[in-house]
């Protein structure tokens, strides 16, 4: 059984790792419509039936105004854009640990076109200043094969 460690994950915004990610996540939803009545079931349980899928991503980073993916000032520009971007989130491809001089490339994962809909910077008094973004996505998320 081949294992990933979540530090191998990223998320990449318009072919570029989001620099000094702590934590990514993909998530899927199905929007569900009750199909219960009386002839399945005896009314006793109830049935559901997918109708719609969504997903949405999320990263928590480091705040840095350098790095060699994409950071808070770059999201930003994406942001009030307000147009879909290309997100991927996948397994670097690179078995390094430090960041190559062109910046992380991926390898295979779910690739889809979202939006940023939130955009969080946050300075705590005598810490590292670290900021949160949320992709929501824009139509069918994909295997990257």
């Amino acid at each position: 059984m081949s294992k990933i460690k979540g530090g191998d994950m990223m998320l990449f915004s318009s072919t570029k790792s989001i620099a000094y990610a702590t934590s990514h996540t993909l998530e899927i939803t199905g929007e569900t419509s009750d199909t219960s009545n009386k002839d399945e079931g005896g009314g006793d349980w109830s049935a559901q039936e997918v109708n719609l899928l969504s997903w949405s991503a999320s990263t928590e980073n480091l705040y840095s105004l350098d790095g060699k993916g994409s950071n808070f000032d770059d999201l930003f520009d994406m942001m009030i854009a307000k147009t879909p971007i290309d997100a991927v989130f996948a397994p670097k491809s690179e078995a390094t640990t430090d960041v190559p001089e062109g910046g992380w490339t991926s390898s295979g994962g779910y690739k889809g076109k979202a939006v940023i809909t939130s955009l969080s910077l946050n300075a705590p008094n005598g810490d590292y200043a670290t900021y949160t973004a949320q992709f929501q996505g824009v139509g069918a998320l994909t295997k990257v094969v």
